[in-house]
């Protein structure tokens, strides 16, 4: 989850520096390298949106108990 704290674009960026080292540095593909790590940080956002959606049941969404410190000591 610290993941998804990261602004998008530093994470498109520096995701894009990996695949560019990974390829061994090769000139004039920027493009390329950011194309593919945007559509691989969508991709990993979509499974962390799904992932948060399957962990809290749909009669129960998060924040909708209220919490008011009543009957606590």
């Amino acid at each position: 989850m610290a993941e998804s704290r990261i602004p998008l674009e530093q994470r498109i960026r520096e995701r894009a520096y990996h695949i560019w080292e990974s390829e061994g540095r090769p000139e004039g593909q920027a493009e390329a390298h950011w194309d593919k790590a945007r559509r691989i940080e969508s991709e990993m956002d979509a499974r962390l949106d799904e992932a948060v959606q399957q962990s809290f049941p749909a009669s129960d969404p998060p924040g909708t108990s209220p919490i008011t410190g009543i009957g606590r000591g």
